[in-house]
């Protein structure tokens, strides 16, 4: 009697074992996908900048000088912008 119920404690505390230890794979594959999908969200930041500039500096050389500082302003807060969203969606992520 006394070696069944030392049996299922032994098999209560290797049950409990086992589940903290897929519980926390499961919180480390969660962590790893967001990790993955926060590296997406800067490199999505980092094509779109880069493609603003390019655009930029297409735009630039076909117009004239008066508008240059329109443009360039336009850019940078285009920029700003960019980068706050990118901020926002790391932020919503992380928690």
């Amino acid at each position: 009697m006394i070696r069944l119920c030392r049996m299922n404690e032994y098999d209560d505390r290797q049950r409990k074992r086992r589940k903290y230890e897929r519980d926390q794979e499961d919180l480390q594959l969660i962590a790893q996908e967001k990790e993955k999908t926060i590296k997406k969200v800067w490199l999505n930041f980092s094509i779109l900048s880069l493609f603003l500039w390019i655009l930029y500096g297409t735009v630039v050389s076909s117009l004239k000088t008066e508008y240059v500082q329109l443009i360039v302003t336009i850019t940078l807060l285009v920029q700003i912008l960019l980068f706050i969203m990118a901020l926002l969606k790391r932020n919503k992520l992380r928690k």
